[in-house]
């Protein structure tokens, strides 16, 4: 907590979401292939669903590869980017031969401004607006993104949910207690926004229109999964694989859109 509290003071985006991921988080490569389960399946299923064989895909805040990894298997041309060297270099050992993968150390901003227009099928934001506090740095990626998209292209954009946010932290806590002294403000229900940027659905919705993009699906992408994880986490592979079927009947019903963590969202230009 007091490695959190040095770093909410941090003013710049980049640095301080690089710090987090190198001083605080230290197991995002554990977070989607573990008990979090649910997140992964549901977002690799989508992009199985959308995306053309041999698609050209660039993956921005990609982690150690959860997805860009997958993908190049299944593939597909990936270039895959995120600002954390050790994220980077785990995915690149990962790699097999003959993967047709490019992994970059850098930001999701200046990677997306070094490239073409409309020279990807797809590009993947799954994590950059969880660290970009400002609505003009979000905007101007999200517009960025929606300039590398060929026609036909999509965009995939996650968000963390702000109301959610309460329920999970007061759920998981030892004693209940966020619901009293959480962080956030007791008549709005609006979380502070560390040490990730968290949006409402109409908030979103917002901002991905804003920069120029339409809004094809809305889905919950991991459900119940961090307030039960230890249940989650016990599930044998029969009640996975049932429970996955279950989630995506749910998963796009508009009164189920509000119980997740994280949205998935599918745009197009």
């Amino acid at each position: 907590m007091d490695e959190l509290n040095r770093l909410m003071g941090m003013e710049d985006s980049l640095e301080r979401a690089r710090a987090l991921y190198e001083r605080v988080f230290t197991r995002e490569d554990e977070r989607l292939s573990g008990s979090l389960w649910l997140e992964r399946m549901t977002t690799l299923h989508v992009l199985g669903q959308a995306l053309r064989p041999g698609s050209r895909v660039m993956d921005l805040g990609c982690g150690t590869g959860v997805y860009a990894l997958p993908l190049a298997k299944a593939g597909h041309s990936v270039l895959a980017v995120d600002l954390v060297p050790r994220h980077v270099e785990t995915l690149k050992s990962r790699a097999e031969p003959g993967m047709a993968l490019k992994a970059l150390c850098r930001d999701a901003q200046s990677a997306a401004d070094a490239q073409k227009d409309a020279s990807f099928d797809a590009v993947l934001c799954l994590g950059p607006m969880y660290h970009l506090r400002a609505r003009a740095e979000r905007l101007r990626l999200l517009s960025s993104c929606r300039r590398l998209l060929r026609p036909g292209g999509q965009m995939f954009v996650s968000f963390i949910n702000n109301d959610w946010v309460i329920a999970s932290m007061t759920l998981t806590g030892e004693d209940a207690s966020y619901i009293l002294e959480g962080d956030y403000d007791k008549s709005t229900f609006r979380c502070d926004d560390f040490p990730f940027v968290f949006h409402t659905l109409d908030q979103a919705d917002e901002e991905l229109q804003a920069a120029g993009l339409v809004i094809t699906r809305r889905i919950n992408a991991d459900g119940l999964n961090e307030i039960a994880e230890e249940k989650f986490s016990a599930f044998t592979q029969n009640q996975r694989a049932a429970w996955f079927n279950y989630h995506l009947y749910l998963c796009e019903q508009p009164q189920h859109l509000g119980a997740c963590n994280h949205w998935l969202y599918v745009c197009k230009t």
